[in-house]
């Protein structure tokens, strides 16, 4: 329900105007006032669940932001400040790429699509689970390349910060073949 309300306001909007605009409609028709201001509770009803939307930043969005900002840093060559997002007991996959990231020069870092955000939250601990596919190009040792890659990325919450726990990293179709 708080994805419906909170990340998909477009929804709120059009069943709010089809319910706004018959029940104006329906004073239209018959001159009833209770059909008016039904309507115009309705109107502002809608409104609000619309402002409601633009003013509470749900963790999802929190974690878009938070992938936008790491692509970023990358892309920027801000290796200490994307190396202080890795997790204190990250996996070795994790601390592996951490080292080669120090001989990498990026000159573009896109993330092409999202496939999803996965929240597991407990009392003790949050987690996210995120699949998406990434566009890289850069420079290491003198050779330049591009590289698409479909990346699944383990974040957990520390202190209330998202920090890289693990990575997961294949073929930028893997997502739209893999299909268990």
């Amino acid at each position: 329900m708080s994805t419906l309300l909170f990340e998909q306001p477009w929804i709120i909007g059009v069943l709010g105007a089809i319910v706004t605009g018959g029940t104006l409609f329906g004073w239209l028709q018959s001159g009833n006032a209770i059909a008016l201001r039904s309507a115009a509770g309705f109107l502002v009803a809608t409104v609000l669940l619309v402002l409601m939307n633009v003013w509470v930043v749900t963790e999802q969005e929190n974690l878009r932001s938070w992938i936008s900002e790491t692509a970023l840093e990358l892309e920027q060559n801000q290796v200490d400040k994307v190396l202080k997002r890795i997790h204190p007991e990250a996996s070795e996959r994790v601390a592996s790429r951490a080292r080669m990231l120090k001989n990498i020069k990026f000159s573009s870092v896109r993330i092409t699509k999202i496939h999803g955000i996965d929240l597991k939250s407990t009392r003790s601990s949050s987690r996210a689970i995120i699949h998406m596919n990434v566009f890289a190009e850069g420079e290491m040792n003198h050779a330049a390349g591009k590289v698409p890659r479909w990346i699944g990325l383990t974040l957990e919450k520390t202190d209330g910060i998202w920090m890289i726990a693990d990575v997961e990293e294949k073929d930028p179709m893997h997502e739209f073949m893999d299909r268990d």
